[in-house]
């Protein structure tokens, strides 16, 4: 939570966001609560394009918890700045994660292409400078995000850089470091730029991507072979010292930590080893469950199901394979089914719900 804001304004702040949904039990399954978990990938580049006014209109609607940009909604700076404020303006009661992909390096939605300042990747910011000098090298990317309309950075990388010929981070330069101790004073530099201009932040991708040889976008990751005790630790030492708005779990299966499902899917990673264990309470939420990795097991809406019962409060769903207009209010619908039927406890709703309104609540 930034110091900026006291203790007894930030609860009264969060109740105040999270009465219209959580008032009651019975109210927990209602649409704007469900909606609120819900962050959405759309079409379009500019604020005029169908596919945004569509999104727009979801979340005035109650329908959708905020927007996420990909690629293809970043190629110019005034398509972008029209675009945050279409979905600024479009909330009614709560204000939305307005959110993009801003490492550095190969994982940079706002850079030269369209007219912002290119950051290195974090290997080599962490070579360079100390964590006093990423912290300012993130400060300046925080402000740029800001003023573009950004509110969330679905970064940074706390995996651990130790195997060489890992496909989607090491070849990449996308961590910090080889060893939990510095890939935390390295994250917690990074959060804490963002946080001092107003820019939550999401470490990913849990329980940790550093030692796989396979891509998580493309199939599920089985990291039982290859995985290693100390890729925790980044989160063990952000959540101990407070530096954590919201973890970003992977398509990533572990016959022990996530009982062979993917973490994104599995009460014992999220429930079990990042609730109980590491001890982090606030904001869980999952990669992307429109990638391959998902979509090739499960349908849709059952893994969102999955995924809110395994204790994410909050739900990517990028909406990019064949876009669906109606996406949000059929994800609404199978959630309240499966809570009207039982197998989801209408208290996770209500769960997820407080937890979303007090990180809205903390920028």
């Amino acid at each position: 939570m930034p110091s900026r804001l006291s203790r007894r304004r930030f609860m009264a702040a969060s109740a105040a966001l999270a009465a219209p949904y959580v008032t009651k039990a019975s109210a927990a399954a209602d649409d704007a609560a469900i909606g609120q978990m819900l962050l959405l990938g759309f079409s379009g580049s500019a604020s005029d394009a169908e596919g945004a006014q569509n999104l727009a209109r979801h979340i005035a609607a109650g329908r959708a918890g905020g927007a996420c940009f990909l690629g293809h909604n970043t190629r110019t700076q005034q398509g972008i700045v029209s675009l945050t404020r279409l979905f600024a303006a479009a909330a009614r009661q709560t204000q939305p994660f307005i959110a993009v992909d801003q490492e550095g390096g190969s994982v940079q939605r706002l850079g030269a292409k369209n007219g912002y300042t290119p950051v290195p990747p974090a290997q080599a910011v962490a070579a360079r400078n100390s964590p006093d000098g990423a912290r300012a090298i993130y400060t300046g990317m925080a402000r740029e995000l800001k003023s573009a309309g950004f509110n969330l950075n679905l970064a940074p990388v706390v995996d651990l850089g130790f195997e060489p010929r890992n496909p989607i981070v090491a070849k990449w330069g996308r961590a910090f470091g080889k060893d939990g101790a510095t890939v935390a004073r390295y994250g917690t530099a990074f959060v804490a730029g963002h946080r001092s201009v107003g820019v939550l932040t999401a470490l990913k991708h849990f329980p940790g991507h550093g030692s796989t040889l396979v891509d998580s976008h493309e199939k599920p990751v089985d990291l039982t072979p290859t995985w290693r005790a100390d890729e925790l630790e980044p989160y063990r030492q952000m959540a101990r010292t407070g530096a954590i708005d919201i973890v970003m779990s992977g398509h990533l299966a572990h016959a022990r930590l996530t009982g062979g499902e993917p973490a994104t899917l599995s009460r014992a990673a999220i429930e079990g080893v990042l609730r109980r264990d590491i001890g982090f309470q606030g904001v869980a939420m999952t990669d992307d469950l429109d990638m391959a990795a998902i979509r090739s097991a499960y349908p849709l809406g059952e893994a969102v199901i999955r995924a809110i019962t395994a204790g994410n409060d909050l739900l990517l769903l990028s909406n990019s394979r064949t876009p669906d207009p109606n996406l949000p209010t059929a994800m609404i619908a199978a959630v309240k089914d499966a809570v009207a039927s039982g197998r989801l406890p209408a208290g996770r709703i209500e769960m997820a719900a407080q937890r979303i309104a007090q990180l809205k609540a903390s920028v």
